[in-house]
């Protein structure tokens, strides 16, 4: 299993991923998406079952990343990962989509498993809300801003705007109760309310921590997607 580096053009932008094939086709193709800051390692998670994606964001402010979302109110990533997606399954085939996520990458995940229809997601500490949140007001504004030039009212800063019906896709939600920022109420306990009131099915799981950190690894996060699917 060799982890191909991918490199694509979309609009005349350019967007890295890797890629490590599953032994079969039609295996699931399971979306990894890193969290805040620049990255140049993708995730080291690999399986013989399982098609891994690991898109590299280091667009935004000073190239930390854009939330998947794009620039100055471009939001060219949402063209990007149907093309990735595109691209993916010509060699992987129609295996069942998975995405996996913590923190900006938690934000991706549900995000982008909604637009591509993924059975399942697990996300880590998301944001759910971004300009508007005392998360920003505690000092992420600064990343937040540039993405939507400064538009709190973009659909895409509060994904309780994107996910409006139910679907067949499960959410895996993990929240620490004790973070600072009214973390759990704002990110947390409101988007999960808004899930509930169409019956959208989930996993939620809080901790008694404060740490803005990763709880659950891919392994594990894969195990409760074939528990609970």
């Amino acid at each position: 299993m060799d982890t191909q580096r991918i490199e694509i053009e979309v609009s005349g932008r350019n967007f890295v991923f890797y890629f490590t094939p599953a032994q079969d086709k039609d295996k699931p193709i399971l979306f990894i998406f890193h969290g805040h800051g620049y990255s140049s390692t993708p995730s080291g998670f690999k399986s013989p079952n399982w098609n891994v994606v690991c898109p590299m964001d280091n667009y935004g402010y000073e190239g930390l990343g854009s939330w998947y979302l794009g620039e100055s109110g471009d939001l060219f990533w949402v063209d990007a990962m149907a093309e990735i997606l595109r691209y993916v399954r010509e060699y992987a085939g129609n295996g069942r989509l998975y995405m996996w996520g913590s923190s900006m990458g938690g934000y991706a995940s549900i995000l982008y498993g909604h637009l591509l229809g993924a059975r399942a997601i697990y996300a880590n500490v998301p944001q759910t809300l971004l300009l508007g949140s005392k998360y920003s007001c505690n000092g992420m504004f600064k990343f937040f801003s540039p993405i939507f030039n400064g538009n709190e009212q973009s659909e895409y800063n509060d994904l309780k705007k994107i996910l409006i019906l139910r679907t067949s896709c499960k959410y895996f939600l993990c929240f620490n109760q004790l973070e600072g920022s009214n973390y759990l109420s704002e990110q947390g306990l409101d988007f999960i309310t808004h899930l509930h009131s169409f019956k959208q099915p989930m996993y939620v799981e809080i901790r008694p921590q404060s740490a803005h950190g990763k709880n659950h690894g891919v392994s594990e996060a894969i195990s409760l997607f074939k528990k609970y699917n």
